[in-house]
C-alpha cells in the first residue's frame, strides 16, 4: 500500500521543475485570492461577518459553505450529494480551531487553501502523466496540453475556489490515472481499490462516485460482475455510503429542520402581529416591499426552470432550459472562456442564465476547441483511457443536458469533465505527424496563449479589485 502510494504520488525527476513552476502560479492565485477577503476574517474575534462575506462572494454559482464548516463545524453540505464531505474537512476544523485561539483571528483562508493547492497541483501532474503514459506524447506536448488544459476558465478559477470541486477533479483524475495503468499494464481493479476510490470520490460528490463504477466497468470487462469484486468493490460500499448518508441526515440534519420549522412559524405569527398593528399606510408600505421580494425570488425561480416532478430528486431536474444555447454559450462556452459580461456573477442571484460574449472571436475560438475535441474523439476511438474519461463526460451530460440538473449554471461543473477535451486533442496529437503535428502544436499554443491571457486578465482583474469589508 505504502510503495502504490508513494508510486502515484511522488514527484518525478522530469516533472520537478514543471511542478514547481505550477506550484508558485497556484500559489500566487491564492495568495491574492485570501489578500482580496482577509479584510472579513483578520478582525479579532468572530463577529457577524458572514452577510458581508456572502455578499463579497461573487464567484460564478460556487459556495462559501467550505468556509463556513471549517470555521464552525457543521453538516452543511446535502448530506445526501456530498455524504462524506463535513466529515473530510473536519481536521481542518480542528486546525483552524487551533490557529484561531493562537491568534485569535480568523484563519480558515489559510487553512482551506493549503488542500486545494495540493488537489491542483496534483491535477495538474495526472493530467500531465496521462498525456506522456496513456497517450505516448513527448514532454513538450505533453506540457503544452496539460498548460492548455489548465488555462481554461473554470480551470483556472478551481485552484482558488474554496468549494469542493478542485477535490473532486482531483479525485476523477486520480481515478483515470490508476485505472489507465491497470489497462495499460494488463491488470483488473481489485475490489478494494474499486471500493476504496468510490469512497473517497462519493463522498465528496455522490455521483461522481459513479465514474467509478464506470472505470471499473471499463477496466475489469466482465470481471467486474464477479461476486467477490461486484459484492465488496461496488454493492456494499454504496450501501454503507447511502446508510450513512441516512444516518448523517437524521441526526445532524433533522432536528436542525424542525427547528428551523419551528423558528419560521414563529416569525409568521410575529409578522401577522406586527402587520395588524400598523395603519393603513404603513401596512400598504409593508405589502408593497414584500411584494417587491416576492418578485425578486419569482425572477430567481425562474432561472431554475420546470422540474419533472416537485418530488425528491425530480425537483432537481429541468426540462425548460434551451438545451442548444446552453451547450454554445455555457458547457462549450463560458466553461473554457469567461463571458465578459456579469463577470463570475452567481446565475440564481444577478447574472442571466446565457450570456454572450462581446467579441465575434470567442465564439471562433470556442468553435476550433470543439472541432478539435471531436476530430479527437474520432481519431482516438480505439484508446481506452479515452474512452474512459469519455464515459465520464457522457454521464455528466446525461445529468446536466438530458435531465437538467444543474443546467443553468453547467459550467461550474467542469472540472468533473472538462479534461476529456485535452485529452482527445492529444490523441490527434498522438496520430499526426510531422507538418501537420507541427501545425496542431502551434494552433494549441495560440489556443493555450489567448485561453490564459484573456480569462487570466480578467481573473488578475476580479482579484486585484478591493472589496467593501465594513461590518
Amino acid at each position: 500500500m505504502i510503495s502504490i502510494f508513494n508510486d502515484i504520488f511522488k514527484i518525478r525527476k522530469e516533472e520537478r521543475w514543471m511542478a514547481l513552476i505550477v506550484l508558485l502560479v497556484i500559489v500566487a492565485l491564492n495568495g491574492l485570492f485570501i489578500a482580496r477577503l482577509s479584510p472579513l476574517f483578520m478582525q479579532e474575534g468572530f463577529g457577524p461577518y458572514w452577510k458581508v462575506f456572502m455578499r463579497e462572494f461573487h464567484l460564478s454559482g460556487y459556495d462559501p459553505l467550505t468556509y463556513l464548516g471549517v470555521t464552525d463545524w457543521g453538516t452543511v453540505y446535502n448530506v445526501y450529494r456530498h455524504p462524506l464531505l463535513a466529515f473530510f474537512i473536519w481536521p481542518l476544523f480542528l486546525i483552524n480551531a487551533m490557529l484561531s485561539a493562537l491568534t485569535g483571528v480568523n484563519c480558515v483562508q489559510y487553512v482551506v487553501a493549503l488542500p486545494l493547492v495540493a488537489a491542483s497541483l496534483y491535477s495538474y501532474l495526472f493530467t500531465y502523466r496521462i498525456m506522456r503514459e496513456f497517450f505516448l506524447l513527448p514532454k513538450g506536448d505533453a506540457t503544452l496540453l496539460s498548460a492548455y488544459y489548465f488555462s481554461m476558465a473554470y480551470i483556472l478559477l478551481s485552484v482558488i475556489v474554496p468549494d469542493h470541486f478542485t477535490i473532486s477533479m482531483f479525485l476523477l483524475l486520480l481515478t483515470v490515472y490508476v485505472s489507465g495503468r491497470c489497462i495499460h499494464a494488463g491488470r483488473q481493479l481489485s475490489w478494494w481499490q474499486t471500493a476504496l476510490l468510490f469512497v473517497v470520490t462519493a463522498g465528496v460528490t455522490l455521483s461522481n462516485g459513479i465514474k467509478t463504477y464506470l472505470s471499473a466497468l471499463l477496466v475489469n470487462g466482465r470481471s467486474f460482475f464477479r461476486w467477490r469484486h461486484l459484492l465488496l468493490g461496488v454493492l456494499l460500499p454504496a450501501a454503507l455510503i447511502w446508510g450513512f448518508s441516512r444516518w448523517e441526515y437524521r441526526t445532524y440534519v433533522w432536528p436542525k429542520e424542525q427547528q428551523r420549522a419551528a423558528a419560521k412559524a414563529k416569525k409568521a405569527e410575529e409578522r401577522q402581529r406586527f402587520m395588524a398593528s400598523l395603519s393603513v399606510d404603513e401596512r400598504q408600505k409593508a405589502e408593497e416591499k414584500q411584494q417587491k421580494r416576492n418578485q425578486v425570488l419569482a425572477r430567481q425561480a425562474a432561472k431554475t426552470g420546470k422540474p419533472m416532478k416537485k418530488v425528491g430528486f425530480l425537483s432537481w431536474t429541468d426540462t425548460t432550459t434551451p438545451r442548444l444555447e446552453t451547450a454554445y454559450e455555457n458547457l462549450f462556452g463560458e466553461a473554457i472562456q469567461f463571458h465578459q459580461q456579469h463577470f463570475l456573477g452567481d446565475t440564481l442571484v444577478f447574472r442571466p442564465v446565457f450570456v454572450r460574449y462581446d467579441w465575434a472571436i470567442s465564439y471562433v475560438v470556442e468553435g476550433i476547441i470543439v472541432l478539435l475535441f471531436i476530430v479527437g474523439l474520432w481519431v482516438g476511438r480505439r484508446n481506452r483511457v479515452l474512452w474512459l474519461a469519455l464515459s465520464y463526460f457522457v454521464f455528466d451530460m446525461g445529468i446536466h443536458l438530458v435531465l437538467g440538473f444543474g443546467i443553468n449554471e453547467i459550467f461550474i461543473m467542469a472540472p468533473h469533465w472538462l479534461f476529456v477535451v485535452p485529452f482527445a486533442t492529444a490523441a490527434l496529437f498522438h496520430r499526426l505527424q510531422g507538418t501537420p503535428r507541427q501545425v496542431l502544436r502551434l494552433l494549441t499554443a495560440v489556443l493555450s496563449i489567448y485561453l490564459l491571457l484573456y480569462n487570466g486578465v480578467q481573473l488578475l482583474d476580479f482579484l486585484l479589485s478591493p472589496i467593501n469589508a465594513t461590518l
